[in-house]
């Protein structure tokens, strides 16, 4: 009988928890939409309206932002593969500064 009190107990806490997790969990994201035209060192371009999130804030003052960009399959065929470690912190740097 202890251990099946035990399983309820169990039960509804993880259940309490889930519910908790889902109400208070942050869904929003930052949009930052440039309003001037960007360019990178290695010539990639951004027009002025380019939306941007927020990945995260650095110490160091810099700010991350992702750009999310979509291809066809068959498109990745002049792409080149490289495989690295995984990791949620994994960033391919790429700096940009305004463009005339």
């Amino acid at each position: 009988m202890k251990s099946l009190l035990t399983l309820i107990l169990g039960i509804v806490i993880g259940a309490i928890s889930v519910f908790a997790y889902l109400l208070f969990s942050n869904d929003s994201a930052e949009v930052w939409e440039s309003n001037r035209h960007l360019s990178t060192q290695s010539g990639i371009n951004f027009p002025a309206g380019t939306k941007f999130f927020v990945s995260g804030y650095m110490p160091e003052g810099f700010v991350a932002l992702t750009l999310t960009v979509n291809v066809e399959g068959q498109e990745l065929s002049s792409f080149e593969k490289t495989v690295v470690s995984n990791s949620k912190n994994l960033r391919i740097p790429v700096w940009v500064q305004n463009s005339n």
